[in-house]
């Protein structure tokens, strides 16, 4: 899967080298937890997906992943999901990036082969936070599943 990954959208979208951004980073792990929690809670499979794609593909270290997802988690539980989301659009300012992080978080939302209802609602409100709300998710998850 790594090397698929790495010659279609996690290339298209220069994963690696946006992952060096702390801002995208953040945002990149941000939305991931968001739409992985969409449903109540993140699931191993989620936090898997989200260690192999940053960890292995991004080589981020697993420290810094773990150290954002404590924050975000922190963050969700005293506020909720709206302030975090609101918090993407002054992490992300471009359409193409905004696209990169709905991609990874995409990604993770896939990992247990399927995106549910409430999964596709908070992926809704996450291209909205980044300013895009007008991002074809389907569009995007047919790519994810080619």
């Amino acid at each position: 899967m790594a090397s698929y990954e790495k010659r279609t959208w996690w290339r298209g979208h220069r994963m690696t080298e946006r992952l060096t951004n702390e801002g995208f980073l953040e945002a990149a792990v941000t939305a991931a937890f968001l739409i992985a929690a969409a449903d109540g809670s993140a699931s191993d499979v989620e936090y898997d997906a989200l260690l192999n794609r940053l960890e292995l593909l991004g080589g981020v270290d697993r420290d810094k992943i773990d150290e954002l997802l404590t924050a975000v988690a922190k963050d969700v539980e005293e506020a909720g999901f709206e302030p975090r989301i609101a918090r993407l659009g002054d992490l992300i300012t471009d359409k193409e990036a905004a696209e990169a992080t709905l991609m990874l978080a995409l990604a993770v939302a896939l990992a247990d082969d399927d995106v549910s209802t409430e999964e596709r609602e908070v992926a809704t409100q996450l291209a909205a936070g980044l300013g895009v709300p007008d991002l074809d998710l389907d569009r995007l998850l047919s790519v994810l599943r080619t």
